[in-house]
């Protein structure tokens, strides 16, 4: 398995998918470091500007200066990288390729699962690329830490890996890229509206049934639009008001990556 991840981040970056994310990553975090504006006082504090907006002292700017960050790029992140990491997994299962990996006797599962790593690697590496470099300048200048920064990733990319498995099952009816890519980005485009499901959907469905229906279909798909206001709150409070996102989408991918993986085993090529 471990051969196989590495290989996929090898495969990244001979398509130049990586390095399109890297330059992308590179062109934000540059964006961010020109529109963040110290001015230093001469008590030796500092005030933050965001552009031509004043945000205050450090300790109040900086977690308005990393949820800008969050709000500016994750949405865009989560979009590239699903189109950045699927061919990861849909070229595993290509013919000629798939032929010569079955024919190493290496296990299915551990050489999808090790490329399915390098596709959440390949996404969290490298939104840490476009967000860390302003939060390290920041907490040099003003002591302010990107800790909460760091836990925003980590539940943005939980929401990634989430998107990935929806691409991992629909990758194998061996249809090409198109599928998996607009099976992710139709889970990731209805979040938003099952979580405001009372306001968008309950106007159309009036019935009891129909509505049961729409909330076991809120509660089985993962919580993007939700974990993304997690990490908004998190950097604003420093802490988490409930877990049912985060766990529910955990849930989820782990269903997901697991079946995707049992029929993988069990399908004959």
């Amino acid at each position: 398995m471990l051969a196989a991840y590495f290989n996929s981040l090898h495969e990244a970056v001979n398509r130049r998918m990586a390095l399109v994310l890297a330059g992308v990553a590179v062109l934000v975090a540059g964006t961010f470091w020109w529109i963040v504006q110290l001015k230093p006082l001469p008590d030796g504090t500092s005030m933050i500007f965001l552009g031509t907006n004043f945000l205050g002292p450090a300790t109040l700017a900086v977690p308005s200066v990393f949820g800008a960050e969050i709000q500016q790029t994750g949405v865009l992140w989560l979009l590239l990288a699903i189109f950045a990491a699927a061919p990861l997994l849909t070229s595993a299962l290509e013919k000629g390729w798939i032929e010569l990996t079955l024919s190493k006797g290496t296990s299915r599962w551990k050489i999808f699962l090790g490329r399915f790593l390098g596709g959440v690697t390949l996404y969290f590496v490298t939104f840490l690329l476009a967000t860390f470099p302003v939060a390290l300048r920041l907490w040099w200048k003003t002591g302010v830490g990107p800790g909460p920064l760091a836990i925003a990733l980590l539940i943005q990319t939980l929401s990634f890996a989430a998107l990935l498995s929806v691409v991992a099952l629909a990758t194998l009816p061996q249809k090409g890229m198109a599928l998996p890519v607009m099976a992710a980005v139709a889970v990731w485009f209805f979040s938003p509206s099952l979580a405001r499901r009372q306001q968008s959907y309950y106007s159309f469905f009036t019935s009891h049934v129909s509505r049961g229906i729409l909330e076991w279909i809120y509660r089985i798909l993962p919580k993007c639009s939700e974990l993304e206001s997690m990490c908004f709150a998190y950097i604003r409070d420093g802490k988490i008001a409930t877990w049912w996102p985060f766990w529910s989408t955990g849930i989820f991918a782990a269903a997901m990556l697991g079946l995707s993986l049992c029929l993988l085993q069990r399908k004959s090529f």
